[in-house]
C-alpha cells in the first residue's frame, strides 16, 4: 500500500516551524541587542571623561571623580582670584596709599607735603613735578572729621575705591574756590550734627583719601605755595571746640612706596581692606566671589597653603592682565585716541569718573585706569574750557612702536598750547608708572620748568638718553636705555583750542 505524501500539509508545517525559528532568532537578537544597549548605557552612565583646557576631567554615573573635583576647584578658586584682582585694582591702590601715608605719620589732625613737588625715588602712580601736593588719609571709625579749605588749592576726595566723593577748590567744588569748611561723615552717620554752615560729604567708606595741589606759574613761586597750603586744617568734630594744633610731614628728600602690594600680599592686604569698610550694594556680586575665597567683612583672613599657592599665582597673572589691558587695550580706536591719525591716547574714556554708562560699568577702562593711575574727580571730565585739567597719554611713536629709553624722539608743540594755568609734559617708567628717574632729578619738560619756545612760540620736546646737539637742556628728559616708558599731556586750565581740536601735538618722532 503506498502512502502518498500530503505536499501542502508538509508545507504548511514547515513554514510554521520556520517562523517559530525565525520568532525566536528576532527575539534572540532584541535580547542581544538590549543587552548590548544595557551595557553601553552601563558604561556610559558609570564612567565619561572630557578633555579640556585644564586637564581631563571624568565623571562616574555624572558625578566628578575626587580628582576632577580637586582640579575644578583649583582652577575654580584661581579665576575668582584673577578677577577678584582686577576688579579690586582701585581699592588696593587706594588702599596702599593710605597705608604708606599712615606709616608716614599722618592721622586726623596730621597731613603730607611735597614742599618741593614729586621727587623720582617717592614711588606714586603718575605724580607730577609742576605742583605742590598736600594728601592726607581720614578715618572716619571714630566719627566724623572737619576740613578747612583755604581758597586756591585745587584737589579731590575719593572714597577708599577710588569714586569721587567732592572736588576740592576750584569751579567744580561747593565752595567755588572761595575756601571753607567741610564736614565729612562715615557710612550711615546718625551722631549730632553741629550747629554751624558746613559743605558736608557723606562717605561711603570708612577710609577716604584725598589730595590738594597748589598750582605755581614757576618753580619760584613754591615757597610760598607751601606758606598757603600750611593755613589748612583739619580734625575731629569732637575736638571741633578745641582743635589740636595741625602737623605738616614734609617730602622732601624722603623715600616712599605708595604703590600696589603685589603676590600674596596683594591678598592680604585686600582683606584687611574689605574689613576696614563696610559692603556696599554696588560690589556684592565680587564680595561674594571674595568670600569663597575667604575674604569676607567681620571675618578673619586665614588660607590654607592650597589657597594661599593659588592666589599668590592669581596676582601674578592678575598683573600681567592688568599691564595688558593697560597697554594693548581692546578699547574701540574711536573712544581710545584723542586725535584721529595720532598717537595720543585719551586718559578717561568716558564722562564718568567712576566709569559707569546707563548701562554697565566700563570694567577694563576701569582696571586700565586703576593700573595706570591713581585719583579721580568731576574735574577731569568735565569739558569747560578755562577749567579744570585734562589729560592725554603717549605710549608709542609716529610708527606705533613701543617707547623706549635707548631711543632719542622729538615731540612738537604747536604754539598757543592751550593751558591758561600750566602745560607739561612728564615721563613715567612703565613698569612702575611712577616718575622716570634719570641724572637730572627731572623726568619733564613744560611751562612751569622753563621749557624753551622756538622764534614762532612752538615748542620742540627731546626724550633720550643723551642731550642732543643745540637743544636747549630744559627741553629734554634723560631716559634709560631699554625701559619703556609713556608720557603725559598735563593742561591746565584747558582752552577752546583744546576741545575742538584746533591745537593739536605732534606724535613722537625718533631722531636719527
Amino acid at each position: 500500500m503506498t502512502i502518498k505524501k500530503d505536499t501542502n500539509a508538509f508545507k504548511i508545517f514547515s513554514t510554521l516551524n520556520d517562523r517559530k525559528r525565525g520568532n525566536k532568532m528576532k527575539k534572540l537578537t532584541i535580547m542581544i541587542s538590549a543587552a548590548c544597549l544595557l551595557l553601553l548605557f552601563s558604561a556610559s552612565s558609570q564612567a565619561e571623561t572630557m578633555k579640556t583646557r585644564i586637564g581631563e576631567l571624568a565623571f562616574t554615573s555624572g558625578y566628578p571623580t575626587e580628582k576632577t573635583v580637586q582640579t575644578l576647584y583649583d582652577e575654580l578658586d584661581f579665576q575668582r582670584a584673577v578677577q577678584a584682582y582686577l576688579w579690586a585694582l582701585p581699592m588696593a591702590s587706594y588702599g596702599a596709599m593710605a597705608d604708606e601715608h599712615i606709616r608716614l605719620g599722618c592721622d586726623s589732625s596730621t597731613v603730607v607735603v611735597a614742599d618741593k613737588s614729586a621727587e623720582q625715588q617717592q614711588l606714586v602712580l603718575t605724580a607730577n613735578q609742576d605742583t605742590v601736593y598736600m594728601s592726607g588719609v581720614l578715618d572716619l571709625r571714630n566719627g566724623p572729621i572737619v576740613m578747612e579749605l583755604p581758597p586756591g588749592l585745587l584737589g579731590t576726595m575719593n572714597n577708599i575705591w577710588q569714586q569721587p566723593l567732592c572736588d576740592l577748590g576750584g569751579p567744580f567744588s561747593p565752595e567755588q574756590n572761595r575756601g571753607g569748611k567741610f564736614l565729612i561723615l562715615p557710612p550711615g552717620y546718625d551722631g549730632p550734627m553741629p550747629a554751624f554752615h558746613f559743605h558736608t560729604v557723606k562717605s561711603d567708606t570708612n577710609i577716604v583719601v584725598f589730595y590738594l595741589r597748589a598750582i605755581p606759574q614757576t618753580r619760584d613761586d613754591f615757597p610760598k605755595l607751601v606758606e598757603l597750603i600750611h593755613t589748612y586744617k583739619q580734625y575731629k568734630l569732637s575736638e571741633a571746640k578745641k582743635p589740636p594744633k595741625m602737623d605738616f610731614i614734609h617730602l622732601s628728600g624722603k623715600e616712599c612706596d605708595m604703590l600696589t602690594n603685589e603676590g600674596f600680599a596683594y591678598f592680604e592686604s585686600l582683606a584687611r581692606y574689605i574689613n576696614e569698610n563696610p559692603p556696599r550694594a554696588q560690589d556684592m556680586a565680587m564680595l561674594g566671589m571674595l568670600e569663597t575665597l575667604g575674604i569676607a567683612h567681620g571675618r578673619a583672613f586665614e588660607p590654607d597653603k592650597r589657597l594661599r599657592t593659588i592666589l599668590t599665582q592669581a596676582a601674578e597673572v592678575g598683573r600681567a592682565m592688568a599691564k595688558t589691558l593697560a597697554w594693548q587695550s581692546r578699547i574701540p580706536k574711536d573712544l581710545l585716541y584723542a586725535y584721529p591719525g595720532k598717537r595720543y591716547w585719551k586718559h578717561i574714556f568716558f564722562g564718568d569718573p567712576a566709569f559707569q554708562t546707563p548701562d554697565y560699568m566700563a570694567i577694563d577702562q576701569r582696571s586700565k585706569y586703576a593700573f595706570e593711575a591713581i585719583g579721580t574727580a568731576k574735574s577731569m571730565v568735565v569739558s569747560v574750557p578755562g577749567q579744570g585739567s585734562q589729560y592725554i597719554g603717549l605710549y608709542m611713536d609716529s610708527s606705533g612702536k613701543w617707547l623706549s629709553g635707548e631711543h632719542t624722539y622729538k615731540i612738537h608743540l604747536p604754539k598757543d598750547v592751550p593751558a591758561n594755568m600750566f602745560w607739561s609734559l612728564t615721563g613715567y617708567d612703565n613698569e612702575t608708572r611712577s616718575l622716570i628717574q634719570n641724572d637730572l632729578g627731572r623726568p619733564l619738560v613744560g611751562s612751569v620748568h622753563g621749557a624753551k619756545p622756538n622764534k614762532d612760540g612752538s615748542f620742540d620736546l627731546y626724550f633720550g638718553p643723551k642731550l642732543p646737539e643745540n637743544v636747549p637742556e630744559k627741553n629734554w628728559v634723560q631716559t634709560k636705555p631699554d625701559m619703556g616708558w609713556f608720557a603725559y599731556i598735563r593742561l591746565y586750565g584747558p582752552e577752546k583750542a583744546y576741545f575742538d581740536k584746533t591745537w593739536i601735538p605732534g606724535d613722537a618722532e625718533k631722531v636719527k
